[in-house]
């Protein structure tokens, strides 16, 4: 019998079946694929064509005790066996059909290239281990033993962004990917709508990723083990996607990105799953409300959380949930939902405005004063939410080189602050720097060039006094 409970855990894995019954007086495993409507058998021993025979006729027989236990109508069995010569038979009639197929390696049990690979490769684990594997019943174990390729590609996808992002940020020196990727009110009342989805795959440091990660690994296997890889890639950029969207009805003066939106979104389909399907227990109920709560409590530990981004995750989710079972809902109840989650939805875009004119100039300004206040995280978060919306001015620059400059980096500083100066000669505040760094060199001639170009009226009394202090210079 060595090595048939390690053919069906790997089966499992890779496959649409799962654990169904354990013979022990034949010593045959049965699993069983809903979605096929099909059981498989793996025997650790040939049957003779008697025996064989008899297990065709008895299934013929139960066909509908074994649908029952089940849980669908059965329409295929496959019984396997480990043979020296392979063969095959099949019996059929109007309900079912059998086959009989015998293999000299179970790495042939199914056509799948890692399947093969764990098979053909030695194992420290006992029969026993995977015996236990395969007979557990406990949701969150035996959905995370399966192979989740989509999974696998969205921790990818945040990963490689993730990676960019550090890679401009401390070897560029640049906020470039988080200025063109994260979400704010302004940048998408302007028509950035793509980053409603691409802030979902963005994330701001370390500890942020790698729990948005975590949690993305654990549900998200859930759910593509659940329903399928495409309901997992639908539920991720529509969760995602539309609680950014959400978040602005609420959230109009700062930048949000993040998977955590999504990650809430998938929380609320298995809530719904097992709702519908009845499999909450005291200790089920206990793991998901714990997970649920160290989500919330984690994710308030970073920095720009977006609570609304969450709530709104959370209650598409749970409107996934349903729209992803039909079958166990009324027609009125799956409809309702479908009409709840386009209202949802739709719902944000009668809340968004274009920004007027005049509000990026104010945000710069403000950004200003809060450099002048010492508070520059505030400045920064100004600074990166205009950025963000593509409304970048030159008087946003030179917050930037001031931000610069109070941290101590004279260099990018300065880079910053002549790209001001190239980008807006107009402006009182970004000339009268110019100014003052010219006057320190004696540089007179350039200060008067300068001042020949500007056009306006000097406001700026500090800008006044060094006028006034040029042309008295001969």
């Amino acid at each position: 019998m060595s090595g048939i409970w390690k053919s069906a855990y790997e089966v499992i894995r890779y496959t649409d079946y799962s654990f169904f019954n354990y013979d022990d007086y034949n010593n045959i495993i049965w699993l069983k694929n809903k979605k096929k409507q099909s059981v498989m058998l793996i025997n650790p021993e040939p049957l003779s064509e008697e025996r064989r025979k008899l297990l065709s006729d008895n299934i013929f027989n139960r066909h509908h005790e074994f649908s029952k236990m089940a849980g669908f109508t059965i329409k295929n069995v496959r019984s396997y066996y480990r043979t020296a010569e392979p063969f095959k038979e099949k019996d059929k009639d109007d309900r079912l059909k059998i086959v009989h197929k015998g293999l000299n390696n179970f790495s042939n049990l199914i056509n799948h290239p890692f399947y093969k690979m764990e098979m053909n490769q030695q194992s420290k684990k006992s029969d026993e281990s995977y015996r236990k594997k395969v007979m557990s019943n406990h949701p969150l174990e035996t959905h995370l033993t399966k192979y989740t390729p989509m999974t696998y590609l969205l921790l990818a996808v945040n990963l490689v962004i993730f990676l960019l992002n550090l890679f401009y940020l401390y070897i560029q020196s640049s906020l470039q990917v988080t200025d063109n990727l994260a979400v704010s009110y302004q940048a998408v009342a302007n028509g950035d709508y793509y980053r409603l989805l691409t802030s979902t795959f963005l994330h701001s440091g370390m500890e942020h990723f790698l729990f948005n990660a975590t949690a993305l690994f654990v549900l998200g296997k859930f759910v593509e083990s659940l329903y399928s890889k495409w309901h997992l890639l639908a539920a991720y950029l529509l969760t995602g996607t539309l609680a950014s969207l959400f978040s602005l009805m609420f959230l109009q003066d700062a930048i949000s990105l993040g998977a955590s939106g999504a990650v809430y979104g998938l929380l609320g389909i298995i809530i719904i799953h097992l709702l519908l399907n009845k499999k909450f227990n005291y200790k089920l109920l206990v793991q998901v409300a714990l997970i649920f709560i160290v989500i919330a409590v984690l994710s308030s530990l970073f920095s720009n959380v977006n609570h609304y981004a969450h709530i709104g995750g959370l209650i598409f989710g749970l409107l996934l949930g349903l729209i992803f079972n039909p079958d166990k809902l009324l027609k009125k109840w799956f409809f309702g939902a479908i009409a709840v989650f386009v209202i949802i939805a739709v719902l944000p875009v009668f809340f968004i405005q274009t920004p007027e004119e005049g509000e990026t100039q104010a945000m710069d300004t403000e950004a200003l004063t809060a450099i002048e206040e010492g508070n520059y995280q505030d400045a920064l978060d100004m600074v990166n939410q205009t950025f963000a919306m593509n409304n970048e001015t030159g008087l946003t620059y030179y917050a930037l080189g001031s931000l610069y400059q109070h941290a101590g980096d004279e260099d990018k500083a300065e880079e910053y602050y002549d790209l001001s100066f190239q980008l807006d000669q107009q402006n009182d505040v970004i000339i009268k720097h110019r100014l003052i760094e010219l006057r320190k060199n004696q540089q007179y001639d350039d200060m008067r060039a300068i001042m020949n170009q500007y056009e306006g009226d000097v406001e700026d009394p500090d800008l006044a006094l060094i006028v006034e202090e040029l042309d008295e210079i001969e």
